[in-house]
């Protein structure tokens, strides 16, 4: 109980029971997102062969005081035209390449994201009862929330995404200040849906809040260290069972604090009230 949450987390991890289920998520991420990669690859190079783009130039000449306009339209079939007329120019090339690697960052970092969310919410009760069972057996497992009021609540999460989105578009073209708008939507939905996923089958509705109330600061930079680690090229296949194993250890051990604490609280009131009953009676006598 005494021992550090990233120590005894690190040593529940490599456990051969909670390897098992990092091959879960691992093994069923990387399936969908071969999957997502090649159609989309393919959708997409079928696109750029059917475009065109039609290029329109305008000369103009003078001869023996006669102005001169000539006008030419040129067709270019096929995608790798189009992106070789785009790559020409400096301008136009920096556009595409950042659009590029924006949004393709964007759609795979969600993708990955939510797959892999999607997959541990299912091995969630089950990493819960196994440290339940190593760590916490002294306590009562606690849950909260339907499967309607987690949807509902995922969806409220998904939607101040794209809302954090919008409003932080303009800083995406500042220098350094475009990292951490770029990456502060992300954070807030990875810190709200693990949160959402791990104390619905750890503590009840109103220990979560006494909880966030004292320790959020802790959970917030528990959840920002993990998220950080999230970003190490392929470390999301196969961070999400850790990412569930440190939560339902930081929530168990501030659940415990906080129960310890109101049971002093209680215990203090009512020492201070026996002591005042005993003097009134003396008094009265």
């Amino acid at each position: 109980m005494n021992q550090n949450v990233w120590s005894i987390s690190v040593k529940d991890f490599f456990s051969k029971k909670m390897l098992q289920f990092a091959l879960i998520p691992f093994v069923g991420t990387i399936v969908v997102m071969y999957i997502f990669f090649f159609g989309a690859a393919g959708a997409g190079l079928n696109a750029l062969q059917q475009s065109t783009l039609q290029i329109e130039q305008q000369q103009r000449s003078v001869e023996n005081g006669i102005i001169k306009e000539e006008h030419n339209l040129t067709t270019v079939e096929g995608g790798s035209a189009v992106l070789r007329f785009l790559m020409e120019h400096t301008v136009t090339s920096w556009l595409v390449s950042f659009i590029v690697f924006t949004v393709g960052g964007i759609i795979t970092f969600i993708f990955a994201m939510f797959i892999a969310l999607i997959i541990i919410g299912f091995l969630t009760p089950y990493i819960v009862k196994e440290i339940h069972r190593r760590h916490y057996s002294q306590l009562p497992l606690e849950h909260h929330g339907s499967i309607f009021d987690i949807l509902l609540a995922t969806t409220k999460h998904v939607i101040v995404m794209f809302l954090l989105f919008l409003l932080l578009t303009p800083l995406y073209f500042v220098p350094l200040l475009n990292l951490v708008a770029f990456n502060l939507p992300f954070y807030y939905l990875f810190h709200k849906l693990y949160l959402l996923d791990v104390s619905s089958e750890t503590t009840t509705k109103e220990h979560f809040k006494l909880i966030m109330a004292y320790h959020g600061g802790t959970l917030r930079m528990t959840t920002f260290t993990l998220y950080v680690v999230a970003l190490i090229p392929f470390a999301a296949y196969i961070t999400p069972v850790f990412n569930v194993i440190v939560l339902t250890h930081t929530l168990f051990k501030k659940r415990v604090e906080i129960e310890a604490h109101h049971e002093k609280t209680f215990t203090a009131d009512n020492g201070s009230k026996s002591i005042d009953g005993q003097h009134t009676d003396l008094l009265t006598s």
